[in-house]
Parts: C-alpha cells; structure tokens; sequence
C-alpha cells in the first residue's frame, strides 16, 4: 500500500481572495494618447461611460489633459466604491 505523502497539495493552484484583492484597492489610473484632441477626448469619453456604468455608477473621475510633443495626453484616476467595481471595470476594457 502506498503511503500519502505528508507534503502532498491536495488544492494545487489555489490561493485565498485576500492574499490578491485589497478591501481598499479602488483606484485606476488611465493614459490615453492620441494625435489629434479629439480623438484621445473620444476614447476618455468611452471610458469614463463604461465607468459610469458600473455597480453603483458612483465612480468619481479626475482627468487633466497635457500636450506631449504634440501629442494629446489624457491622464485620469477612477475611484470605485469597491474593489469588486474595480476589477469588473477592469476585465471589461479587456
């Protein structure tokens, strides 16, 4: 009869939620670049919709805009009220 290995994983591959998603780990930060104004303001548009539109809709988004070697740059942070709106935001640009 063969003897169970005191070190065999019986769960191989698996880690506890907690150990890789935060409770406070609400933010993302977004660059969006584009040669012409309007076009890096039409793809910030689209995200900031698909934010909105997530669980609670009450993602609060602070955006600047910066010229970089004629390039539009669109720098935003999206707060989520939970990290489970993060992640589900997240897997949606995906």
């Amino acid at each position: 009869m063969k003897e169970k290995d005191p070190f065999e994983c019986n769960t191989c591959n698996t880690v506890e939620v907690g150990t890789l998603i935060r409770d406070d780990d609400t933010w993302v930060t977004v660059e969006i670049r584009g040669d012409k104004a309007v076009s890096a303001q039409e793809n910030f548009n689209k995200i900031e919709q698909r934010a909105l539109s997530v669980g609670s809709g009450n993602c609060k988004i602070q955006s600047e805009t910066i010229q970089e070697n004629g390039i539009t740059v669109i720098k935003a942070m999206l707060d989520f009220d939970c990290t489970a709106e993060k992640l589900i935001f997240e897997m949606s640009l995906r």
